[in-house]
């Protein structure tokens, strides 16, 4: 090895370093959306749905007799399952969508935690938007895949010539396309935020218990003074 060789190597070795750094930093960057929507899932797993479904299941007490709960965690499954639909929509889209659906979960588990009285009906109608703009995407891409396979000679048979067929063909691809483009990068997210902003600024928040949720509140009302 001579001196040349050895004086290039050495000042490649930061190269190769930043190199190495850069690699994983570019892979996690591709999944941090898929990332950033498990852990919202997972928190509203966690923080949310399991004590309103602890609180759905609990039976009142009597006098003399213990509280019974039914075990059940069939709001976590269906967080679960959300998250699996959604997770498998965004697989391979390009940006925004995966950042798109990201904020979504982002944005229901910060909603629901800032509107306390209103958990249930918020959180299901977010889940039930955030399943409904998965499935969109799916279908968007099986849509466009199948208009990908068509070939102007098969258009050309309805419509009597090749060349009428391409035109048509590539006119039907750019406006749906371009529908398709609109409706979930801009219309689906802005309906989903519109709603979650309405929701959470439905009703006021408690000056003395902002974080105190309708059972609580009741609870404050019948039991205060310690009676």
């Amino acid at each position: 090895m001579t001196l040349d060789t050895l004086t290039n190597f050495l000042l490649d070795i930061p190269v190769y370093f930043v190199n190495g750094l850069l690699w994983p930093l570019y892979a996690l960057t591709g999944i941090l959306p898929a990332l950033v929507s498990m852990a919202s899932a997972g928190m509203i797993a966690l923080v949310i749905d399991a004590p309103l479904q602890s609180l759905s299941s609990s039976r009142p007490t009597r006098a003399g007799r213990e509280s019974q709960a039914a075990p059940s965690h069939l709001s976590q499954i269906y967080s679960g399952v959300v998250l699996v639909v959604w997770l498998v929509a965004q697989w391979g889209m390009g940006a925004p969508v995966p950042w798109i659906g990201a904020a979504m979960w982002l944005a229901s588990f910060v909603a629901v935690l800032l509107a306390a009285n209103q958990q249930f009906t918020l959180l299901d109608g977010q889940k039930k938007a955030i399943l409904g703009y998965a499935l969109l995407v799916i279908a968007s891409r099986l849509y466009l895949g199948y208009m990908e396979q068509i070939t102007p000679e098969q258009w050309a048979a309805m419509l009597g010539s090749a060349d009428s067929a391409a035109q048509v063909l590539a006119n039907t691809r750019g406006n749906v396309t371009a529908i398709l483009t609109w409706t979930l990068w801009l219309v689906y997210p802005m309906g989903f935020f519109y709603m979650v902003a309405q929701q959470v600024g439905l009703y006021p928040t408690s000056l003395t218990q902002p974080r105190a949720n309708p059972a609580q509140v009741l609870k404050r009302l019948r039991y205060r003074g310690g009676r």
